[in-house]
């Protein structure tokens, strides 16, 4: 089987959850929380408290906005998804006798069944597990963020804020969801959010459903989804053969390009495991710097590759690109927007594609033709007439 296309240069260390800029967003200031994680980051303290304002001005209920209308809509609506009685649970005591290309021919058919554009299975490696609890769900008065849930609930044994994570899966299901090109193209607004959180929505309840249905037959298996991480989906969908890492940090899948979110199940059913795709995003990426050039906030790197954790890659400033969500009001799409993978799957585009991936010294001829039919620099588009603004 093939490997991975990022490259691996040395021991990976496991991030920290705590560390991400959406658990540091949601830290309440002057919260026990916020104050143990500021007097061993204090360097953090002034940024965090900037970041945090993105999401409490979404959840001001003091006034009635469309956003904030919007932003329930999609992301507060699946808060319960989070607790962690959705997302995992006791197998059931009965096992059935599976061979590892049945069931995993039969997960990835429900998966679609259900709603995933895109399902592939993978191993869980160690790496990918968060080494500490950082996010929701929160229990008690600490959450500026959803889900927030009053008092700890009788039998939780789920990980607290701090808590050492220890997920020892073999396996992993990565699920991949489409968003609506012509709703995003609004730009960041209300109306970009609502898809946002659809898809994430959608992409939460499909998870916890795969893995309700492999507790079913007898394994454990664990939903990962935007309320309830314990790992990083994106290099567990590139394991799983789904895409590869690209120059923005996300996932570049061949034919939505970087139109996908993501959750994904990790599990002890024994799967056959999809091999890793090279479908050249690494040679292009070089070459193509379009969502570097268009980031707004100048959060993706134009230079070359460096070493994060032990991995070589390009690293996105995560923080800069959250600022710059903070100053427009909703989440920043424009790199996947601009990105000549990221267009809707015709026969045209299929083709150009499969070119692209075949011959990647074509790079930069193809970002050409992509400027002249699609626009060199990102240009909004009007809204549904349906959407508030």
């Amino acid at each position: 089987m093939a490997d991975p296309t990022y490259e691996i240069v040395g021991a990976v260390k496991r991030f920290d959850e705590r560390d991400t800029v959406f658990a540091r967003e949601a830290l309440v200031p002057g919260s026990p929380n916020e104050r143990v994680y500021h007097e061993a980051n204090p360097h953090l303290r002034d940024v965090d408290l900037q970041l945090s304002r993105f999401i409490t001005d979404k959840l001001d209920r003091s006034g009635a906005t469309w956003g904030r209308a919007y932003y329930q809509t999609g992301f507060g609506a699946l808060a319960h998804l989070g607790l962690p009685d959705c997302v995992d649970g006791e197998p059931s005591p009965q096992s059935m006798d599976l061979d590892p290309a049945r069931a995993a021919s039969m997960v990835k058919s429900l998966a679609r069944y259900l709603g995933a554009d895109v399902v592939g299975c993978g191993p869980l490696k160690p790496e990918w597990v968060y080494s500490h609890r950082g996010a929701r769900p929160f229990f008690g008065d600490q959450a500026a963020n959803l889900p927030l849930f009053e008092g700890m609930p009788g039998g939780y044994t789920g990980k607290l804020f701090g808590d050492p994570i220890e997920l020892t899966h073999g396996h992993a299901v990565a699920l991949g969801f489409a968003q609506n090109l012509d709703i995003l193209k609004a730009g960041p607004s209300a109306a970009s959010d609502l898809e946002i959180g659809r898809v994430y929505a959608k992409s939460a309840l499909i998870a916890c459903q795969v893995a309700a249905f492999i507790r079913s037959l007898g394994y454990p298996a664990r939903a990962h989804h935007v309320r309830n991480y314990c790992v990083l989906v994106v290099p567990v969908a590139v394991d799983a053969g789904l895409g590869e890492l690209a120059r923005s940090g996300h996932l570049l899948h061949k034919t939505y390009g970087l139109n996908l979110r993501l959750s994904c199940v990790t599990t002890d059913l024994p799967l056959e495991h999809n091999a890793p795709v090279d479908i050249g995003v690494q040679e292009f990426c070089e070459r193509c710097l379009k969502c570097a050039r268009m980031c707004p906030a100048g959060a993706i790197p134009q230079g070359p590759k460096t070493v994060t954790r032990g991995v070589r890659k390009w690293q996105m400033d995560a923080e800069k690109c959250l600022m710059y969500w903070s100053k427009v009001g909703a989440a920043c799409l424009v790199c996947q927007l601009v990105c000549p993978w990221t267009k809707p799957p015709s026969l045209l585009h299929r083709a150009v594609a499969h070119f692209a991936s075949k011959a990647t010294w074509t790079a930069r001829a193809l970002v050409l033709a992509d400027d002249v039919f699609f626009g060199r620099t990102y240009k909004r588009q009007p809204r549904p007439d349906w959407v508030g603004t």
